[in-house]
């Protein structure tokens, strides 16, 4: 078993050969690496019997949009190299695997070769709480997010409009006042403000163009779709503004969801989010 003492930590990478030791992937495999997703107080716990890992794939180039839990099935994660290029992994939550502790006490090693930046491993930590934290919007809500403007439904439109600067985005927020819960019937709108939120620190201004850019898109989007908000009869845009993280409060987070981006996750057979919700941004 694992001593209080262990050096484990969540977002360590095990050895190729370890991985294979642990027959989690084929001896010759080497376009896959297993990564410890137990969090650090479980793995040296006696109540608790398994090392859960995720399997994934080494791929060649990071996706702005599957960066930094921005999508609620995949991620990407890039581990610092000395002297090398990041190693980019994608990870996916269907390839999870647990491992009996007494097997990873005796045959895993872990790969010191290469290291998780600290803002990495919050996002993998928010991605993987993610996957049970998400808040559910109305139905009726989403039902009219998937009306069809032109060939596309809206939020396929939304998600296009986000892909160019997806790497400046901390998340897409949802604010429905009072509308939160509510099956709004036909004929009654629902009255939505949506915040662009950048970062302020990473990007700079580039990043304060992005969000504005994004928000005039999204803007033009709902009020063509569904009118200008005081005809609006589906959904009504009250406010759409690019706004710093910084400017961010715990209250806000509170009020808010951060929007889930339903089409993009159909690809992986099931449904879920293009932003992380429930968790304060990385």
């Amino acid at each position: 078993m694992l001593a209080r003492d262990t050096d484990w930590r969540q977002g360590d990478l095990l050895t190729c050969e370890a991985a294979a030791a642990l027959r989690l992937v084929d001896a010759t495999d080497h376009g896959h690496r297993a990564v410890v997703i137990t969090h650090d107080c479980d793995l040296p716990n006696e109540n608790e019997h398994c090392v859960e890992v995720i399997v994934a794939e080494v791929i060649l180039k990071e996706n702005p949009q599957l960066s930094y839990a921005k999508h609620p099935r995949r991620l990407h994660l890039a581990y610092e190299v000395v002297n090398a290029a990041p190693l980019i992994l994608e990870l996916r939550h269907m390839d999870r695997r647990s491992v009996p502790k007494s097997d990873f006490a005796e045959r895993a090693v872990k790969d010191y070769s290469l290291a998780l930046p600290v803002d990495a491993k919050r996002a993998l930590k928010q991605w993987l709480a993610a996957r049970y934290g998400r808040p559910a919007f109305p139905n009726a809500f989403e039902e009219r997010l998937r009306k069809r403007s032109g060939k596309r439904t809206v939020e396929q439109l939304i998600a296009k409009i986000l892909e160019p600067d997806a790497k400046y985005l901390v998340g897409l927020f949802f604010d429905l006042g009072e509308q939160r819960g509510t099956e709004a019937v036909e004929g009654v709108p629902y009255a939505l403000s949506i915040s662009v939120v950048y970062d302020v620190n990473e990007g700079g201004a580039g990043a304060r163009e992005a969000a504005e850019r994004v928000a005039t898109q999204l803007r033009d989007l709902f009020e063509n779709t569904y009118g200008k908000p005081d005809v609006a009869t589906e959904i009504a845009l009250d406010a759409c503004e690019a706004v710093a993280d910084t400017y961010l409060t715990l209250a806000d987070l509170r009020r808010v969801d951060q929007w889930r981006l339903e089409y993009i996750s159909l690809r992986d057979g099931g449904q879920g989010d293009f932003l992380p919700v429930g968790e304060i941004p990385a």
